[in-house]
């Protein structure tokens, strides 16, 4: 002990105990190094005692990112249902929006705890755990009054003969479309790279692969699905899932069980 208490003298440069005969006393200094010393204790005691609640808490903050295609829908019904199952937790959300390639890198910064992302069948990704959620496929949105909107289905041969809306490289939905037109040798009449497909497609600029969804239609644009592989998939990504705070561990297990308990697994 006398020569830790020596090392740290030195370290410190000022005496922090004097003698008084057979007892020895703290100098000034020893005294005030004393308050920041039992200071310091409590801030790593409180320090253990957070960790120990969040790394145990069902409770707490939790940001989710989600991507752009997956419909608000979805994620507002995920945190409604969480909440009436689970009452007596006290979940905070910070949802954010992005493209797949961005809700990955703020993942990865430590920006999200959980991600909603966009990924081909079967994907890996270095440094994430994905856990496939739901497969969808692609249909054709084309303008209400295009030649082939009252048809039951087209076929992606067909798409070959129309100005084409593609998506911009940094879409996730880029990769995907590109992997099955190569897959299927199609080569698209592209006429415009844009991140609003529907808004052009609904004024007659040409047409647009998309998600498989009912929110697909509006004024203006008709949806029809497509022949052939076009399947993709919505998987949930983490760093590490196991050693993330209980309350994300809970919220992703949820947000599976969502999915395959309502049915939306395969589409």
């Amino acid at each position: 002990m006398s020569y830790a208490v020596k090392k740290l003298e030195e370290e410190l440069g000022v005496p922090l105990f004097e003698s008084e005969g057979r007892n020895i006393r703290l100098t000034v200094y020893g005294k005030v190094f004393k308050e920041y010393g039992e200071a310091g204790v409590q801030q790593i005691q409180e320090g253990r005692r957070q960790l120990s609640e969040m790394a145990l808490s069902e409770s707490g903050k939790l940001s989710i990112g989600v991507a752009e295609i997956v419909a608000h829908k979805f994620i507002t019904d995920v945190i409604k249902d969480y909440r009436q199952v689970n009452p007596e937790y006290r979940v905070d959300f910070n949802l954010k929006r992005a493209v797949t390639g961005k809700l990955l890198d703020m993942l990865q910064s430590g920006g999200l705890d959980l991600a909603i992302v966009t990924t081909r069948p079967g994907e890996k990704i270095a440094g994430f755990d994905l856990v496939p959620m739901m497969h969808r496929k692609l249909e054709l949105l084309l303008p209400a009054g295009h030649e082939l909107a009252k048809q039951k289905s087209v076929s992606l041969k067909q798409i070959e003969q129309y100005p084409y809306l593609a998506f911009g490289k940094e879409h996730a939905l880029a990769g995907i479309i590109a992997d099955v037109f190569a897959k299927n040798d199609i080569h698209p009449q592209i006429s415009s790279v844009t991140d609003d497909v529907r808004t052009l497609v609904a004024i007659g600029e040409g047409v647009a692969l998309l998600p498989k969804s009912k929110y697909n239609e509006s004024a203006g644009a008709i949806a029809v699905p497509v022949t052939g592989d076009t399947s993709y998939t919505i998987s949930l990504a983490s760093r590490n899932l196991a050693q993330e705070p209980k309350v994300a561990q809970k919220m992703a297990s949820f947000i599976v069980d969502f999915c395959q308990t309502r049915g939306l697994t395969w589409s």
